[in-house]
């Protein structure tokens, strides 16, 4: 491609030499020819003193030669000659517009792999993810201190009379006491054993047979 750029270039030049060449040789004739007209002109004049001084002119009487026409239009040009020697290298044209963008190349072979570059700055927190699953429960922690003790609280409402109760009297004897009736306050105490203790003792005049709740 540059070989073919060159040959052109150089083809180039040498138009270029010949057309200046052929107009040198025009101008140069053009001169001549002016040349030519103020030499016939000098002639003339010339003559026209040495027949006023009564010799005859050796170039002839003034006016003899005629003067020249004016020159014609060039003829049509000849056929170009040989290609002459490339010439010297010409002064360096200004560069031309760019040309279409080609079409993309095929990728190339990758290359080895750059250095590391330097770490880049911490991104920005994401958002929290879902919670995982809640992990085994871990030992139990050591007891803590005794705390200090709270202040007394209201006293509630009576409880329910209880279904059932036992006691023990002086002798020994254990009395079961159970309500005389469903929901009553009264209860009926015996003895567990099933003997009912001595009449004129204590115990007797307790009449533990009978009680209220």
């Amino acid at each position: 491609m540059k070989r073919r750029t060159r040959g052109d270039l150089a083809y180039a030049l040498g138009v270029v030499g010949a057309v200046a060449v052929l107009a040198w040789v025009v101008i140069t004739m053009q001169q001549l020819a002016g040349d030519l007209r103020d030499a016939n002109r000098a002639r003339d004049a010339l003559a026209a003193q040495v027949q006023q001084l009564g010799a005859e002119p050796v170039a002839g009487p003034p006016g003899s030669r005629g003067e020249s026409g004016e020159m014609g239009p060039p003829g049509p040009a000849g056929p170009p000659g040989d290609r002459g020697a490339v010439g010297p290298p010409g002064p360096r044209g200004l560069p031309g517009e760019d040309g279409e963008p080609g079409a993309d190349g095929g990728d190339g072979p990758a290359g080895d792999p750059g250095d590391d570059g330097e770490p880049g700055p911490d991104g920005a927190d994401g958002p929290a993810g879902p919670p995982g699953p809640a992990g085994d429960p871990g030992p139990a922690g050591p007891a803590g201190p005794q705390g200090d003790r709270g202040p007394t609280g209201e006293r509630g409402p009576a409880g329910p009379p209880p279904a059932a109760w036992t006691w023990t009297g002086p002798d020994g004897t254990t009395y079961r006491c159970t309500p005389v009736a469903t929901g009553s306050t009264d209860y009926a105490c015996q003895p567990t054993g099933g003997d009912a203790p001595p009449a004129g003792t204590l115990l007797g005049a307790l009449d533990p047979a009978r009680r209220q709740w």
